[in-house]
């Protein structure tokens, strides 16, 4: 692991840990150590099979767009490099450091570079869609009512505000899709900035190389939004899967705790929860996800249950994501010393 992933990782741990135990300090009591010993454990655990159900759900979804593209992927494979690639999300901003562990190790399954970037990036697509539907239906359905609860206005500004960013990057996501042109001449500008060191001969054929490749990922993404509607719709349907399973895991936590579910309410909040979390704030959204959480939840959950409610979705979401996704990456490590490839 390289230093800036180091110090990455200690930063997003330290501020976790930290948000986590003031919670766990400010509302533990006598009523928590009870509910405690009356929650159900098969419950947390079905939720934490859940998420590795979701995990199952990226890794189809994975498999799937890659087989539209005329690519057959393993599904261990992808399944590893899916919970890899949650390593490097949990400890980088907007979960940006998975991407390249992803594309690294579609590539090493033989799909080409191009090809492996162009269905990276369309699962980004896939998920923004999703979510922002969710956010939009969500926002909607808070303001026309209320569910009973008094929702706080800097709650309800903080999701407008990060749904409206997250629409933005959408949108400069589809112009550049439309208008290759445009978006050449963005990627060639920005080649041109950061390989002017280089001298000429290696300058020019670093920008053939990589138009080249700009070429072809265009002709991956045309693929998907035009003749592939198979792999887009393989895509789209994962994709849903795999949120709907993430947020609905959130209600078996409250039942094993012995609450109500509150389904509705907890998917809303879980969608505005997500959007917030996709701003870059802090690496893998520590601290802005344990405050979000509890933001939202303490309109439903005990105040004494709410620190321990928090801690076990964050077991579940971001602490097994750092264990499972470092095993993966040691099995990746391991394979690389040997230097084997990947058996398509």
């Amino acid at each position: 692991m390289e230093k800036i992933q180091k110090r990455l990782l200690l930063i997003s741990l330290g501020i976790s840990v930290t948000v986590l135990f003031i919670f766990l300090f400010f509302t533990i009591d006598r009523g928590t150590l009870q509910a405690l010993k009356s929650a159900n454990v098969w419950l947390i655990l079905a939720a934490l099979l859940m998420h590795i159900i979701s995990i199952g759900f990226w890794a189809l979804r994975i498999q799937f767009m890659c087989k539209s593209l005329g690519y057959r992927i393993p599904f261990l494979h992808s399944f590893n490099l899916v919970c890899s690639n949650q390593f490097l999300a949990s400890v980088t901003p907007s979960q940006v450091g998975g991407e390249p562990i992803r594309i690294y190790e579609l590539v090493k399954a033989r799909v080409p570079v191009a090809d492996a970037t162009a269905v990276v990036i369309m699962e980004r697509v896939f998920d923004a869609v999703i979510l922002l539907i969710g956010a939009m239906v969500s926002l909607v359905l808070l303001n026309v009512t209320s569910f009973g609860i008094d929702i706080p206005d800097y709650m309800m500004t903080l999701s407008y505000f990060s749904s409206a960013v997250f629409f933005a990057v959408l949108v400069i996501f589809i112009i550049a899709a439309k208008k290759p042109v445009w978006g050449k001449a963005v990627i060639g500008k920005a080649a041109d900035f950061f390989l002017r060191k280089k001298d000429a001969e290696k300058r020019e054929a670093s920008r053939e190389r990589l138009l080249t490749t700009v070429n072809r990922f265009y002709d991956s993404l045309g693929y998907f939004m035009g003749k592939s509607r198979y792999g887009s719709f393989a895509g789209l349907f994962f994709t849903a899967l795999f949120w709907v399973n993430e947020f609905v895991l959130v209600s078996v936590l409250l039942m094993a705790l012995g609450l109500e579910p509150y389904f509705a309410l907890s998917f809303l909040f879980m969608i505005l929860i997500t959007v917030i979390l996709m701003v870059p704030l802090t690496p893998g959204g520590a601290g802005v996800a344990e405050v979000s959480m509890a933001g939202f939840f303490a309109l439903i959950v005990p105040a004494n249950l709410l620190g321990v409610f928090v801690l076990l979705w964050r077991l579940i979401i971001y602490y097994f994501n750092l264990a499972s996704g470092f095993i993966s990456t040691l099995i990746i490590l391991r394979r690389e010393a040997k230097e084997k490839e990947v058996k398509v």
